[in-house]
C-alpha cells in the first residue's frame, strides 16, 4: 500500500532558464527537444515549478535575443491564472545555502542563479531539474530527461 501512495506521489519537476529559453526560442539547438519532453509530461502527475531568479534570467534573455514584446508574453503567461508552473521565492535562507553552494564550486562556469536553484531544490526535495545544463548532474541532481524514463 506504501508503495503505491509513492507510486501515485505527483513528482516535483524545477524548469531551468535555458528549458524555458529553448521552450520559446525556435532557433535554440535544444527547441525540439526542449518542447516535446515539456508537452509530452503535461498529462503525467507532475508539478513544475521554478524561481523569481530564473524568470529574472529568462525575460532578459528572451527580451535581449528575441524581442521585448516575447519577454512581455513570458511574463504574462508565467502570471496568469491558468499557467500550471508554480513560482517559489528564494528566501533568504535558501540565499544564504545558495552562497554556501556557490562558495564550493570548482568551476567558474555556474551562475549563482543555478545555485539558487540547486538550494531551492534541496529545500522542496525537488525530484528533477528541466535544464540542459550539466552542473546540476555533476552537483548530484536528477537530469528531467534521465528521470522521464523512470515516471
Amino acid at each position: 500500500m506504501a508503495r503505491q501512495k509513492e507510486k501515485n506521489k505527483a513528482k516535483v519537476v524545477f524548469i531551468d532558464s535555458d528549458a524555458f529559453i529553448a521552450i520559446v526560442k525556435k532557433d535554440d539547438t535544444n527547441h525540439n527537444k526542449a518542447k516535446n519532453l515539456f508537452y509530452s509530461l503535461k498529462d503525467k502527475n507532475i508539478i513544475f515549478c521554478s524561481s523569481n531568479y530564473v524568470y529574472s534570467e529568462v525575460i532578459t534573455v528572451l527580451s535581449q535575443r528575441i524581442g521585448h514584446s516575447v519577454a512581455l508574453q513570458f511574463i504574462d503567461n508565467i502570471r496568469s491564472p491558468e499557467s500550471s508552473i508554480l513560482t517559489k521565492w528564494i528566501t533568504p535562507e535558501m540565499e544564504e545555502l545558495a552562497i554556501s553552494i556557490f562558495a564550493a564550486q570548482k568551476s567558474k562556469n555556474v551562475s549563482f542563479t543555478d545555485c539558487t536553484n540547486m538550494a531551492l531544490m534541496s529545500f522542496f526535495k525537488v525530484d528533477a531539474i528541466f535544464s540542459f545544463d550539466h552542473v546540476y548532474k555533476t552537483n548530484g541532481f536528477e537530469m528531467l530527461d534521465t528521470f522521464y524514463k523512470k515516471i
